[in-house]
């Protein structure tokens, strides 16, 4: 008869599924509007406090109070700071998110914003505008974990810091 029974609880389980895990893309999709928008007002303190105390950016872990001086440095360095979105797909508790991104240097960069590539750059004056694909992971509200992919190089051409064609000395002899 036990034996009946337990066959029983085990078919029972079967027939009826267990309830589905809550989706977390629209939580998180709404938390990272919020943060672009606190971005837009300046109000960095706020939009830091969003990361976990133990996040990842861009390959390393980062304090609340980094991010934050991060945050500060790109609105100093591009005052004019635009990101549009382009696409954005979410699954879980990953948003990956295409981004026009635009500014004029006006500032110095004093972090590891870009890289590290600007800091201590004097002010070209000069404007930006690249595509940037942003990978972000929530959990329990909060971001843990973010890495950009962005096209560097070509920022760093528009704004003059680097030049366009390679040194005469570095080309290749041609053959005529």
């Amino acid at each position: 008869m036990r034996l009946v029974f337990v066959a029983l609880l085990l078919a029972a389980g079967v027939a009826w599924p267990a309830t589905p895990p809550p989706d977390k893309t629209a939580p998180n999709l709404e938390i990272l509007k919020r943060y672009a928008e606190l971005g837009r007002q300046g109000d960095y303190a706020r939009q830091a406090a969003m990361w976990a105390p133990n996040a990842q950016n861009n390959g390393r872990a980062v304090t609340i109070g980094e991010i934050r001086a991060q945050l500060e440095d790109l609105h100093r360095t591009f005052p004019d700071l635009h990101s549009e979105t382009l696409e954005t797909t979410a699954e879980g508790d990953l948003v990956i998110t295409l981004q026009r991104t635009s500014g004029t240097h006006q500032g110095v960069a004093q972090t590891e914003i870009y890289g590290g590539m600007l800091r201590g750059a004097r002010p070209t004056g000069k404007r930006f505008e690249i595509l940037r694909t942003h990978w972000w992971r929530l959990q329990d509200g909060k971001i843990v974990w973010h890495q950009v992919i962005a096209d560097d190089l070509l920022m760093m051409r528009q704004l003059g810091l680097i030049p366009d064609t390679l040194p005469t000395e570095k080309l290749a002899p041609t053959k005529e």
